[in-house]
């Protein structure tokens, strides 16, 4: 049989097809769907807030932060109510100890109340977890007054599979005997809340050292 020679030239051919459709690219695979966390709501919302918080609070500083001098490591601090600064600073003494060391004052100025005033004295630190959230407190005895330095995330929503909305409270309270004598809440947005991990390496860990306080 005699071959038939075609007449479409190689542009016509590429003509048609484009024509039908063919040369089309294909459509992008579909997004993968998201992965449920197999964690209970209440857990990841506790998580995030806790994780949120523990991000700003490990920012090594390169200015002052609060009462924290640059480079110190900031355990707390956070502006109160009343307008004055309460912060909790990882410092290093020139006798060489290793302590944390409580703040009260105005920002910028020279603190009216620092503590410990000797070497050998230590800020006490105690947690304890609640459901879907926590306390921590950071402690000393300054004469016949106490001074609690507190951070804690409470569960407000108890409804079964909905966030628990964790409400976070931190300040300073002071006690005299069984009594509250002053309570000073954080009034600022950038709070840096109590850092577990520095608590631990530079005040003494109480294991059941929390005191109970009426909010």
């Amino acid at each position: 049989m005699k071959s038939v020679s075609l007449p479409f030239s190689l542009a016509m051919v590429a003509a048609a097809l484009q024509l039908a459709g063919c040369d089309r690219q294909p459509a992008p695979p579909a997004s993968e769907p998201e992965v449920q966390s197999s964690a209970s709501p209440e857990r990841v919302t506790a998580d995030k807030a806790a994780g949120q918080r523990d991000q700003a609070n490990h920012a090594a500083p390169s200015t002052a932060i609060g009462l924290c001098e640059p480079r110190e490591e900031i355990i707390f601090s956070c502006r109160l109510e009343n307008g004055k600064t309460a912060s909790v600073c990882g410092t290093d003494k020139e006798t060489g100890a290793v302590v944390a060391e409580y703040r009260y004052g105005h920002a910028g100025q020279k603190p009216e109340l620092t503590w410990p005033d000797a070497d050998s004295d230590r800020l006490s630190f105690a947690s304890i977890p609640y459901s879907g959230g926590g306390e921590a407190q950071l402690q000393f005895r300054r004469g016949d007054h106490q001074y609690i330095v507190y951070s804690r995330v409470i569960r407000t929503n108890f409804k079964p599979g909905e966030p628990n909305d964790p409400a976070m409270q931190d300040g300073v309270i002071v006690q005299k005997g069984d009594k509250i004598i002053a309570r000073h809440a954080c009034a600022d947005a950038d709070v840096l809340p109590i850092d577990y991990q520095k608590a631990g390496r530079y005040a003494q860990s109480l294991a059941d050292g929390i005191v109970e306080l009426d909010f």
